[in-house]
C-alpha cells in the first residue's frame, strides 16, 4: 500500500511539473490569439485551452504515467480522446473562471487565466489517475 501511495504522490508531482509547462503554453497562446492576433477573448480562451490540453496529454502519457505504459487497458487515440473529455471539465471551469473574473470581476485576463488553470487542475489529475491513464492491475472492474 506504501508503494502506491509513493507512486501516487510521484504522479502528482509529475503532472503538477506538466501542468506548469501546460500553463505556460496556455497563456502564450491565449496573448497571442487574444493580444496579437485580436481574437475575442470568448473565442481565444478555448483555443489556447485546447493546444494546452494536447501539450499536457502528450507530456503525462510520456511521463507522468510512464510506469504503467506496457499495461494500459486503452490506446493510444482512445486515451487521447479520453484525456480531452476528462480535460474538457477542467477546461470549462478554466474558461467559466476566466471570464468571470475578467469581466465581472475586472481582473486582469492572463491573471485571470492562471486562478482558472488552477482551479481546472484537480479535476484533470482525477480524471486522468482514474479514468484515462489507469493500468490494468490497478483496475479490477471493467468499464
Amino acid at each position: 500500500m506504501v508503494k502506491i501511495e509513493r507512486a501516487r504522490i510521484r504522479r502528482i508531482f509529475k503532472f503538477g511539473l506538466i501542468g506548469t509547462s501546460g500553463l505556460v503554453v496556455n497563456n502564450f497562446f491565449l496573448w497571442v490569439f487574444y493580444k496579437i492576433i485580436g481574437l475575442p477573448l470568448a473565442l481565444a480562451s478555448p483555443l489556447a485551452i485546447g493546444i494546452a490540453i494536447f501539450n499536457n496529454f502528450t507530456w503525462n502519457d510520456l511521463f507522468t504515467w510512464r510506469e504503467n505504459r506496457n499495461q494500459r487497458h486503452f490506446s493510444y487515440p482512445h486515451r487521447l480522446i479520453r484525456y480531452y473529455t476528462s480535460a474538457a471539465l477542467g477546461g470549462l471551469i478554466n474558461y467559466v473562471t476566466l471570464l468571470a473574473l475578467t469581466h465581472l470581476a475586472g481582473m486582469p485576463y492572463l491573471l485571470s487565466n492562471l486562478a482558472g488553470i488552477g482551479l481546472g487542475m484537480i479535476s484533470n489529475f482525477l480524471l486522468s489517475e482514474f479514468w484515462v491513464f489507469k493500468s490494468k492491475k490497478h483496475s479490477p472492474g471493467s468499464d
